[in-house]
């Protein structure tokens, strides 16, 4: 059965909707997404990515405190 000509049955949308409940991590990235509407579900394989290209990962940014003088 080809899943890609039935976009608009209420039943995959529910299914992509479960399967981003229990997935809601990026499989490229890592990420969580926060929406539904931004991710990309690949009900076949149960897969979530983002939808387009992933966000850049958050800095982390570290302050060195000076050293002692000799």
């Amino acid at each position: 059965m080809v899943l890609s000509g039935r976009s608009d049955d209420p039943k995959l949308e529910q299914l992509a909707r479960d399967v981003f409940a229990m997935f809601p991590q990026c499989h490229r990235c890592g990420q969580t997404i926060e929406r539904f509407e931004d991710a990309d579900v690949r009900v076949h394989v149960q897969r979530v990515v983002h939808r387009g290209q992933c966000p850049s990962p958050p800095s982390v940014e570290r302050l060195v405190p000076p050293r002692p003088a000799p």
